[in-house]
């Protein structure tokens, strides 16, 4: 049975880079929807509103690429409104493992996704944390007739707490 040992002492530029695993909330019955990039699986949630608009405001996040529109309880059991599953897609997960060249959402940009104000986020919630240019800063978000999004700044002691600190360059 393998063991754990202390990790291999690396030189800073041979360090490994810590992996980012993105996950989305369930949402309203379980069920969630995927904006769903074809040209390397790269996905990202959207608030559920109605199917015609959920294509829609998919479209409209990643205009320069094509993309589908998946609903599920996570991504692994997403499927299309035709019932394709997105594990079935050609290039599921592809973003994970390369970049592709000439897959943006943006039209000007090489790879990635189309920049948003981070208030216009609809996957924010109340207590996520945001690295700002002037410091990490914690979300709180109003809801009514208008939604409102309000930044307070996190302290570099629960920054620090929060292992947080040695990310910023600050």
């Amino acid at each position: 049975m393998p063991g754990f040992g202390p990790a291999p002492d690396f030189e800073a530029a041979e360090r490994p880079r810590a992996r980012v695993y993105i996950t989305a909330r369930s949402h309203r019955g379980g069920q969630q929807n995927f904006c769903v990039r074809t040209c390397d699986g790269r996905f990202f949630p959207l608030p559920r509103v109605s199917e015609t608009a959920d294509v829609k405001a998919c479209e409209a996040a990643c205009p320069a690429a094509e993309v589908k529109l998946y609903s599920g309880s996570d991504i692994d059991s997403a499927r299309t409104e035709a019932g394709e599953t997105y594990k079935t897609l050609a290039n599921a997960f592809r973003f994970q493992r390369e970049m592709v060249p000439q897959c943006s959402c943006s039209a000007g940009a090489s790879t990635g996704l189309s920049p948003i104000a981070i208030e216009d986020d609809m996957t924010l919630r109340t207590g996520d944390i945001i690295a700002a240019d002037d410091g990490f800063k914690i979300a709180a978000i109003t809801s009514g007739q208008r939604r409102s999004v309000l930044f307070r700044p996190l302290s570099k002691a629960k920054a620090q707490a929060l292992g947080l600190a040695r990310l910023s360059s600050r």
